[in-house]
């Protein structure tokens, strides 16, 4: 598995030292990287430790466990950690870390140590971490570093779908930019053509009744929404080419302290996979938004809800209605609680309580540091005026169901609408007599 040639930008963070005559320790590693044509940046730690600065993405950052050699192991580790803090910012992006070492023995320990960071969200921690021995270098010359680092790279299982899932996205987006800039060829109507086009991506994948080319809040972001869609295809086949990770043996799963937090690892998830939480304008009415209801609705009030869960109502107005102005909108209530992390409550809330075909569970989310549960009943349906939605004084707009769960909802609510029934007309019949009874 070929991973290095996936590597445009190194930062390399060393304090150059001497090991001959004019020779220092990372002179290899800086021939190597510019040989292959990978773009590196070298810093000194204290000139780290001195200044403030702002870096832009490295994909690997390679970094010597001993960056101050008049300090103990620990407080080095202490300094590793300091200028991860110090550089890697949400601005700087993703990264993995390769420990560049003379003392790979105690890799172990910053391991230990960064992992605390990464649950404590200091800051922007590596994808992952690998380590390579310095001394084998120093002592043998560094013609094998470039392999060694591939292999090491392909062995960890996070190094390997980083890299390759990495670069599959930057070829379906030029793949995608290229199919559409292609569409406009005249360079001297480019501004023009591509505004409309952009502009008809934007409305056709909002359905936002605005006409002749008037500009709305939140344009450029249905454009972009619209853009990530045509994407996908391209996105897709160029990814039939990405290194399978997956082997026969059995993938086990991690060893959780405690079922809650198994629970947060998948709401989490499920918050990236099911809801945008992001909202622009909030008097565009948009399907699928859910809103907080603020006011005593009856018909939106879930009769089983307990009593210290919010209730909700989410907009299933269809998009195809939505789309030819509309002027009323079709609310679906239910309600959000604090989801339950033990298993006996998680199979109360679950298998009894609210378990029906007139109800929709979706659980667990990860909504404002808070795992929850979320129940919409069918039988609560309420027709109400736009005006009367855009009220803050009655609903407050909480977070948008992306596009698979809106349509799901959909589906089953309209499902669970048109069901069919029909009422036959019977005798009564009455409760047998006992067996004991019936041979007298």
């Amino acid at each position: 598995m070929d991973l290095m040639k996936n590597v445009q930008t190194a930062l390399v963070i060393d304090d150059n030292q001497l090991i001959g005559e004019q020779k220092h320790e990372i002179d290899g590693l800086l021939t190597i990287l510019e040989s292959h044509d990978i773009y590196y940046k070298h810093l000194l730690p204290e000139y780290i430790k001195r200044n403030d600065i702002v870096l832009k993405n490295h994909q690997l950052i390679f970094m010597d466990l001993y960056l101050d050699r008049g300090i103990d192991l620990m407080a080095n580790i202490g300094l590793v950690r300091t200028i991860l803090k110090k550089i890697c910012c949400p601005e700087f992006g993703t990264y993995g870390l390769v420990l560049w070492t003379q003392h790979i023995e105690h890799i172990n320990l910053i391991l230990e140590k960064i992992t605390l960071d990464a649950q404590r969200k200091e800051y922007v921690t590596p994808l992952f971490i690998v380590g390579l021995d310095k001394n084998k270098y120093i002592q043998n010359g560094y013609d094998s570093l470039f392999d060694d680092l591939n292999n090491t790279l392909s062995q960890n299982k996070a190094a390997a779908f980083f890299f390759n899932w990495r670069t599959s996205v930057e070829q379906g987006a030029d793949k995608a930019l290229n199919d559409v800039y292609s569409l406009m060829p005249d360079y001297i109507k480019q501004n023009t053509n591509f505004t409309y086009l952009l502009y008809q991506l934007a409305d056709n994948f909002s359905g936002v009744p605005v006409k002749d080319g008037k500009k709305y809040e939140g344009m450029i972001d249905d454009a972009c929404k619209a853009f990530n869609e045509l994407l996908h295809s391209d996105l897709s086949n160029c990814q039939n080419s990405v290194t399978d990770i997956f082997t026969e043996e059995n993938i086990n799963k991690p060893d959780y302290e405690k079922l809650e937090d198994e629970i947060l690892q998948i709401a989490q998830i499920n918050t990236k996979l099911l809801i945008d939480t992001t909202i622009q304008d909030t008097q565009i009415i948009i399907p699928g938004r859910v809103y907080k209801v603020k006011t005593d609705i009856p018909l939106l009030k879930v009769q089983s809800a307990p009593r210290n869960s919010t209730p909700i109502a989410i907009e299933v107005t269809p998009p195809c209605d939505f789309a030819h102005k509309k002027i009323s909108s079709r609310l679906i209530g239910g309600f959000i609680i604090d989801c339950p992390v033990d298993n006996d409550k998680l199979f109360e809330y679950t298998q009894k309580n609210f378990k029906a075909d007139s109800k929709y569970l979706i659980w667990p989310i990860y909504y404002i540091n808070k795992i929850i549960f979320i129940c919409l009943d069918f039988r609560n349906v309420l027709i109400i005026d736009d005006k009367s939605l855009q009220d803050s004084q009655k609903f407050e707009i909480l977070f948008t169901a992306k596009n698979r769960l809106f349509a799901d909802i959909l589906q089953k609510f309209s499902a669970h609408a048109a069901r069919l029934g029909l009422a036959i007309i019977q005798p009564k019949i009455s409760t047998p007599a006992p067996l004991e009874n019936a041979h007298n």
